[in-house]
């Protein structure tokens, strides 16, 4: 870590340097001194891969220090521009739940295990998942 960190002051505009001092923060636990690389590597240039790491490692850090709006907000950036992205989708149900939107939240992840799933038997309850998805608190009578 402590190569890292001296890397990313010898580099502090180089993206890459800074994306992987997050990274070394964040896999040792230490998310608070993760989240200015992360912000900082979002401001420069990254490769796909690492952009999406960066967006889920900043979304996923604010959310575990409390910081759900901001983990909102972060995640929701890293879908616009990777829309196809199930980590983030995942990450943001689980932000979404914390803050008190379970119905949302479910919903979300209903969405995803059914974009994602190759499991044969979710397949064959596809139609009725993604019917109740959108009916979580519904009762029927009758």
């Amino acid at each position: 870590m402590e190569k890292d960190t001296r890397l990313a002051k010898e580099y502090p505009t180089d993206a890459k340097v800074l994306y992987e001092c997050a990274s070394g923060y964040d896999l040792l636990g230490e998310e608070r001194a993760a989240a200015p690389y992360y912000e900082r590597s979002l401001d420069g240039k990254l490769n796909e891969t690492d952009r999406r790491g960066a967006y889920t490692g900043l979304g996923s850090t604010y959310r575990t220090l409390g910081e759900y709006e901001k983990a909102k907000l972060v995640l929701e950036k890293g879908m616009d521009e990777f829309p196809d992205d199930e980590a983030l989708r995942t990450f943001h149900a689980i932000c979404l739940y914390n803050l008190g939107h379970s119905e949302k939240a479910v919903e979300q992840l209903i969405g995803s295990l059914l974009d994602t799933s190759t499991d044969p038997h979710i397949h064959m309850y596809k139609g009725a998942l993604e019917y109740y998805r959108h009916r979580l608190n519904q009762v029927w009578e009758g």
